[in-house]
């Protein structure tokens, strides 16, 4: 189960509650980091040194893409950096998503001595 609020208001539809991820369990940091040492290991040796470039610049390219990505998507910066939580004090981040037409998603630090409140107003 995954605590998730349905505000269902006119400017807030749910709030996510999201933990960040430990820096190394992060994706843009573990696969990548793999992919690298593939490529360090079995690429390099195998062939001219020219085209391993040319196949380490296209792993480079879509790490950089990964890493825009997440700065143009909070769904997918979401999916990437957090990992959804069960209980309200495991949370350190909880992500807005807006009514309909009301604006873009938000990532906000969660202050855990704040007080919570959902009003169905």
């Amino acid at each position: 189960m995954v605590l998730r609020f349905n505000v269902g208001g006119k400017v807030v539809d749910r709030v996510d509650l999201i933990r960040k991820k430990k820096w190394p369990w992060r994706l843009d940091v573990l696969p990548f980091a793999v992919l690298y040492a593939i490529w360090m290991v079995t690429i390099v040796p195998s062939i001219d040194i020219v085209d391993a470039l040319i196949v380490l610049g296209g792993l480079v390219s879509i790490h950089v893409l990964t890493l825009l990505f997440t700065a143009w998507s909070i769904d997918f910066k979401c999916f990437v950096q957090y990992s959804k939580v069960n209980d309200i004090y495991a949370a350190d981040s909880c992500k807005v998503t807006p009514a309909k037409f009301s604006g873009s998603k938000e990532v906000v630090p969660l202050h855990i001595r704040q007080q919570i409140v959902f009003s169905g107003k």
